[in-house]
Protein backbone atom coordinates (compact mmCIF):
# COMPACT_ATOMS: atom_id res chain seq x y z
CA UNK A 1 0.00 0.00 0.00
CA UNK A 2 1.54 3.46 -0.97
CA UNK A 3 2.06 6.16 1.30
CA UNK A 4 -0.65 8.60 0.09
CA UNK A 5 -3.19 5.92 1.02
CA UNK A 6 -2.14 5.45 4.36
CA UNK A 7 -1.70 8.54 5.62
CA UNK A 8 -5.28 9.37 4.40
CA UNK A 9 -6.90 6.04 6.25
CA UNK A 10 -4.47 7.03 9.45
CA UNK A 11 -6.27 10.70 9.10
CA UNK A 12 -9.70 8.76 9.11
CA UNK A 13 -8.32 7.05 12.29
CA UNK A 14 -7.50 10.09 14.09
CA UNK A 15 -11.05 12.00 12.34
CA UNK A 16 -12.64 9.13 14.34
CA UNK A 17 -10.69 8.95 18.02
CA UNK A 18 -13.57 10.95 20.17
CA UNK A 19 -16.62 9.33 21.03
CA UNK A 20 -18.95 8.80 18.45
CA UNK A 21 -22.89 7.80 18.31
CA UNK A 22 -25.64 6.26 16.33
CA UNK A 23 -27.24 8.31 14.26
CA UNK A 24 -30.82 7.22 15.60
CA UNK A 25 -29.48 6.72 19.85
CA UNK A 26 -27.36 6.90 21.89
CA UNK A 27 -25.21 3.79 21.70
CA UNK A 28 -21.57 4.35 21.23
CA UNK A 29 -20.09 3.74 18.19
CA UNK A 30 -17.80 0.07 19.02
CA UNK A 31 -14.53 0.55 18.06
CA UNK A 32 -12.47 -1.09 15.15
CA UNK A 33 -11.38 -4.64 15.69
CA UNK A 34 -8.02 -5.05 15.85
CA UNK A 35 -6.39 -6.95 12.64
CA UNK A 36 -6.32 -10.14 14.29
CA UNK A 37 -9.56 -10.16 15.34
CA UNK A 38 -10.92 -8.68 12.15
CA UNK A 39 -9.30 -11.39 9.77
CA UNK A 40 -10.68 -14.15 12.45
CA UNK A 41 -14.00 -13.08 11.19
CA UNK A 42 -13.60 -12.78 8.03
CA UNK A 43 -12.54 -16.09 8.06
CA UNK A 44 -15.49 -17.18 9.88
CA UNK A 45 -17.69 -15.46 7.88
CA UNK A 46 -16.35 -16.78 4.15
CA UNK A 47 -15.87 -20.32 5.25
CA UNK A 48 -18.55 -20.70 7.34
CA UNK A 49 -21.27 -18.12 6.08
CA UNK A 50 -21.05 -17.19 9.75
CA UNK A 51 -23.55 -13.83 10.31
CA UNK A 52 -22.65 -13.59 13.68
CA UNK A 53 -18.97 -13.02 12.48
CA UNK A 54 -20.49 -10.69 9.40
CA UNK A 55 -22.46 -8.97 11.98
CA UNK A 56 -19.61 -8.12 13.96
CA UNK A 57 -17.47 -6.49 11.31
CA UNK A 58 -20.52 -4.20 10.43
CA UNK A 59 -20.68 -2.95 13.97
CA UNK A 60 -17.06 -2.10 14.35
CA UNK A 61 -16.83 -0.50 11.14
CA UNK A 62 -20.42 1.89 11.38
CA UNK A 63 -17.33 4.31 12.17
CA UNK A 64 -15.76 4.41 8.54
CA UNK A 65 -19.50 4.54 6.92
CA UNK A 66 -20.22 7.40 9.10
CA UNK A 67 -17.12 9.43 8.24
CA UNK A 68 -17.30 9.02 4.74
CA UNK A 69 -21.24 9.76 5.15
CA UNK A 70 -20.78 13.10 6.54
CA UNK A 71 -18.99 14.34 3.23
CA UNK A 72 -21.85 14.11 0.85
CA UNK A 73 -24.45 15.45 3.96
CA UNK A 74 -27.13 18.01 2.39
CA UNK A 75 -30.73 19.27 2.85
CA UNK A 76 -31.96 16.79 0.01
CA UNK A 77 -29.53 14.15 1.49
CA UNK A 78 -29.92 13.90 5.44
CA UNK A 79 -27.46 11.73 6.86
CA UNK A 80 -29.50 9.13 8.49
CA UNK A 81 -30.67 8.01 5.07
CA UNK A 82 -26.67 8.51 3.59
CA UNK A 83 -25.47 6.01 6.42
CA UNK A 84 -27.95 3.66 5.59
CA UNK A 85 -26.98 3.63 2.26
CA UNK A 86 -23.16 3.29 3.24
CA UNK A 87 -23.91 0.48 5.56
CA UNK A 88 -25.32 -1.28 2.42
CA UNK A 89 -21.29 -0.46 0.62
CA UNK A 90 -20.03 -1.74 3.36
CA UNK A 91 -21.96 -5.23 3.72
CA UNK A 92 -20.97 -5.99 -0.10
CA UNK A 93 -17.14 -5.19 0.90
CA UNK A 94 -17.38 -7.52 3.55
CA UNK A 95 -19.51 -10.27 1.27
CA UNK A 96 -17.11 -9.60 -1.83
CA UNK A 97 -13.92 -9.08 0.24
CA UNK A 98 -10.82 -11.16 -0.62
CA UNK A 99 -7.82 -11.72 2.02
CA UNK A 100 -5.30 -12.68 -0.64
CA UNK A 101 -5.69 -9.24 -2.75
CA UNK A 102 -3.06 -7.46 -0.09
CA UNK A 103 -5.20 -4.97 1.02
CA UNK A 104 -6.83 -4.38 4.37
CA UNK A 105 -10.73 -3.94 4.40
CA UNK A 106 -11.09 -0.52 5.40
CA UNK A 107 -9.47 0.48 2.32
CA UNK A 108 -11.83 -1.92 0.09
CA UNK A 109 -14.85 -0.91 2.57
CA UNK A 110 -13.89 2.89 1.70
CA UNK A 111 -14.17 2.35 -1.75
CA UNK A 112 -17.17 0.24 -1.62
CA UNK A 113 -19.03 2.92 0.33
CA UNK A 114 -18.28 5.93 -1.52
CA UNK A 115 -19.23 3.99 -4.63
CA UNK A 116 -22.89 3.21 -3.37
CA UNK A 117 -23.48 7.05 -1.95
CA UNK A 118 -22.19 8.02 -5.32
CA UNK A 119 -24.43 5.54 -7.33
CA UNK A 120 -27.37 7.08 -4.68
CA UNK A 121 -26.99 10.14 -5.47
CA UNK A 122 -26.92 9.92 -9.18
CA UNK A 123 -30.37 7.83 -8.88
CA UNK A 124 -31.71 10.76 -7.04
CA UNK A 125 -30.37 13.59 -9.22
CA UNK A 126 -31.78 11.62 -12.08
CA UNK A 127 -35.32 11.39 -10.49
CA UNK A 128 -35.38 14.22 -8.45
CA UNK A 129 -35.11 17.80 -10.46
CA UNK A 130 -34.31 19.68 -6.77
CA UNK A 131 -30.84 18.05 -6.23
CA UNK A 132 -28.61 20.59 -7.79
CA UNK A 133 -24.91 20.01 -8.74
CA UNK A 134 -24.37 23.50 -7.15
CA UNK A 135 -26.05 22.12 -3.91
CA UNK A 136 -23.45 22.93 -1.04
CA UNK A 137 -22.20 19.79 0.56
CA UNK A 138 -19.80 21.32 3.51
CA UNK A 139 -17.17 23.46 3.53
CA UNK A 140 -13.03 23.04 3.57
CA UNK A 141 -10.72 24.43 6.29
CA UNK A 142 -10.71 28.07 4.48
CA UNK A 143 -14.92 28.38 4.38
CA UNK A 144 -14.70 27.14 0.35
CA UNK A 145 -17.74 25.24 -0.30
CA UNK A 146 -17.94 21.63 -1.43
CA UNK A 147 -20.70 21.28 -4.32
CA UNK A 148 -22.04 18.04 -5.23
CA UNK A 149 -20.97 18.27 -8.71
CA UNK A 150 -17.35 18.29 -6.95
CA UNK A 151 -17.84 14.93 -5.88
CA UNK A 152 -19.51 13.62 -8.98
CA UNK A 153 -17.11 12.71 -11.30
CA UNK A 154 -18.16 12.56 -14.98
CA UNK A 155 -16.17 9.76 -15.51
CA UNK A 156 -16.15 6.20 -14.15
CA UNK A 157 -12.74 7.39 -11.65
CA UNK A 158 -12.53 5.30 -9.01
CA UNK A 159 -11.47 6.08 -5.48
CA UNK A 160 -8.17 4.17 -5.95
CA UNK A 161 -7.71 6.02 -8.56
CA UNK A 162 -8.46 9.01 -6.53
CA UNK A 163 -5.95 8.25 -3.94
CA UNK A 164 -3.53 7.40 -6.40
CA UNK A 165 -3.55 11.03 -8.21
CA UNK A 166 0.13 12.04 -9.06
CA UNK A 167 -0.46 15.49 -8.27
CA UNK A 168 -1.98 15.38 -4.49
CA UNK A 169 0.87 12.46 -4.09
CA UNK A 170 3.72 14.68 -5.12
CA UNK A 171 2.20 17.95 -2.53
CA UNK A 172 2.46 14.75 0.15
CA UNK A 173 5.74 14.18 -0.58
CA UNK A 174 6.74 18.29 -0.45
CA UNK A 175 4.92 18.53 2.53
CA UNK A 176 7.34 15.68 4.27
CA UNK A 177 10.05 17.44 2.85
CA UNK A 178 8.82 20.09 4.49
CA UNK A 179 9.14 18.40 8.26
CA UNK A 180 12.37 18.84 10.32
CA UNK A 181 14.78 16.16 10.53
CA UNK A 182 13.19 14.68 14.11
CA UNK A 183 9.56 14.97 12.17
CA UNK A 184 10.83 13.64 9.32
CA UNK A 185 12.72 10.76 11.01
CA UNK A 186 9.53 9.68 12.73
CA UNK A 187 7.26 9.44 9.78
CA UNK A 188 10.08 7.46 8.14
CA UNK A 189 10.16 4.86 10.23
CA UNK A 190 6.20 4.78 11.13
CA UNK A 191 5.52 4.23 7.27
CA UNK A 192 8.69 2.78 5.60
CA UNK A 193 9.60 5.82 3.79
CA UNK A 194 13.06 6.28 1.86
CA UNK A 195 13.56 2.23 1.72
CA UNK A 196 13.32 2.09 5.96
CA UNK A 197 11.22 -0.79 7.62
CA UNK A 198 7.99 0.54 8.28
CA UNK A 199 7.81 0.18 12.16
CA UNK A 200 5.06 0.60 15.13
CA UNK A 201 4.76 2.90 17.62
CA UNK A 202 6.11 0.99 20.23
CA UNK A 203 8.93 -0.32 17.74
CA UNK A 204 9.83 3.46 17.33
CA UNK A 205 9.49 4.53 20.60
CA UNK A 206 12.29 1.84 21.70
CA UNK A 207 14.28 2.94 18.55
CA UNK A 208 14.61 6.44 19.59
CA UNK A 209 14.35 5.70 23.28
CA UNK A 210 11.36 7.86 24.03
CA UNK A 211 8.19 6.61 25.39
CA UNK A 212 5.53 5.06 22.91
CA UNK A 213 2.71 7.82 24.56
CA UNK A 214 5.38 10.32 23.60
CA UNK A 215 5.59 8.73 19.82
CA UNK A 216 2.09 8.68 19.68
CA UNK A 217 1.64 12.47 20.28
CA UNK A 218 4.38 13.33 17.59
CA UNK A 219 2.60 11.06 15.12
CA UNK A 220 -0.47 12.87 15.64
CA UNK A 221 1.52 16.32 15.73
CA UNK A 222 2.93 15.20 12.28
CA UNK A 223 -0.30 14.19 10.68
CA UNK A 224 -2.13 17.29 11.30
CA UNK A 225 0.69 19.16 9.87
CA UNK A 226 0.63 17.00 6.64
CA UNK A 227 -3.24 17.16 6.03
CA UNK A 228 -3.18 20.85 6.61
CA UNK A 229 -0.61 20.75 3.81
CA UNK A 230 -2.69 18.77 1.61
CA UNK A 231 -5.66 20.67 1.88
CA UNK A 232 -4.49 24.46 1.31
Amino acid sequence: MNIFTKIKLLFIRHKLLGKCYYICGNESLKPPLSLEEEQECLKEYHENKSIEARDKLIEHNMRLVIYVAKRYETAYATLEDLVSIGTLGLIKAITSFKADKNIKLATYASRCIDNEILMFLRKNQKRKVEISLDEPLNSDAEGNELLLEDVIPSTDKTIQEELDDERLKEELMHAIDDLSPREKEIISLRFGLNGVKELTQKETAELLGISQSYISRLEKKIISKLRLSLIK
